[in-house]
């Protein structure tokens, strides 16, 4: 049921937001992402780099690798 809160001007209804239990939103997030080893993330990287070792590193090490992998990769040289 929602809330009701009281501003200068009247009442206002206010609709609270019950947050996801842990179990449901763990399943969630795992049933929506890829399954991609590191090592078939870096040969697709030389695939698509054609074999330049420096590009593979710029793509694989790159702000948007990591967003949409939501890791961080950290490669040497």
């Amino acid at each position: 049921m929602a809330r009701t809160t009281t501003q200068k001007r009247g009442k206002v209804q206010r609709q609270g937001r019950r947050v996801m239990p842990t179990m449901r939103r763990t399943a969630q997030r795992k049933a929506t992402a890829a399954k991609l080893t590191l090592g078939e993330l870096i040969a697709a990287a030389y695939d698509t780099a054609a074999g330049d070792s420096l590009e593979v590193l710029k793509l694989v090490t790159s702000p948007q690798m990591e967003r949409l992998l939501g890791r961080r990769i950290v490669l040497s040289r």
